[in-house]
This record gives C-alpha cells, sequence and structure tokens, in this order.
C-alpha cells in the first residue's frame, strides 16, 4: 500500500490537521504492525518543493533525512513507466502531477493508496484506504 505525500507531510508541518493521524499510522509502520507500505520517491520531492517555496531550505535537507530514515517504509523511485502512466492520469483524470505519481506508483504495485486524498477516487483501478480508519 502506498502512503501519500498527506500523511508524510505532518512529520514537517507542525499544527497539521492530520497530525494526530500520520503519528499514529508512522507509528505503525515503524512498529511492523503495518507492513507492506510503501512511499513513491516523488513524495519527497514534493516535500522538498514545499519548504522550498517557503523559504526553508536547511528544513528541507532535516526533512527529506527523516523521512527516508523512516523504519519499515520502502521508497520507490521513479520509472519511466511510472512517469508515462502518471502523464496519461493528468490528461485522463484532471489530477495534479504529485497526484498522479502518486497513482502511477500504486498502480505499477498493488493499485492501494492510503490518503484522505479524494482526488483519487476518479482513477479507475484505485482502493483508496482512509487513514482515520487503517
Amino acid at each position: 500500500m502506498l502512503i501519500e505525500s498527506d500523511l508524510l507531510l505532518p512529520i514537517i508541518k507542525k499544527g497539521d490537521r492530520l497530525g494526530a493521524v500520520s503519528e499514529r499510522v508512522l507509528g505503525q509502520i515503524k512498529d511492523g504492525g503495518l507492513t507492506g507500505v510503501y512511499a513513491s520517491t516523488a513524495a519527497l520531492q514534493e516535500v522538498v518543493f514545499w519548504l522550498y517555496n517557503r523559504g526553508l531550505r536547511q528544513e528541507a535537507i532535516q526533512a527529506v533525512n527523516a523521512l527516508k530514515l523512516l523504519r519499515n517504509l520502502e521508497w520507490v523511485p521513479l520509472s519511466p513507466d511510472i512517469c508515462l502512466q502518471a502523464a496519461i492520469i493528468i490528461k485522463e483524470y484532471g489530477v495534479g502531477p504529485f497526484d498522479a505519481y502518486h497513482a502511477a506508483t500504486a498502480l505499477s504495485r498493488d493499485s492501494v493508496v492510503m490518503s484522505t486524498e479524494h482526488v483519487y477516487g476518479r482513477i479507475p483501478g484505485l482502493t483508496v484506504l482512509d487513514p482515520h480508519v487503517v
């Protein structure tokens, strides 16, 4: 199951609306209670862009380091096939690039995304899990 950036960003966004949910889910991943969880390396890019746009360069280094060290979370690199699938998803379903990268990554694996983003429901073949109930 792919964990989407809405559950990774609260690590660095203090006061995020998903902070408690993110902490619980990431704790389950770290402790091995939630297995088979992966993320797209596009999520790391998304975090860097988010912090860069706010002038937080040092925080970007710290955030990527913290995310890459999360125990029991597999990082799936972008491939040309995933990028092509993402471009098709952008065109066909009108989603943003990062959501498309996450969706394409999930479709290349088990087709399951854990996220609060409703955009994934528009993409056929994806199963969306609400992190509030996982």
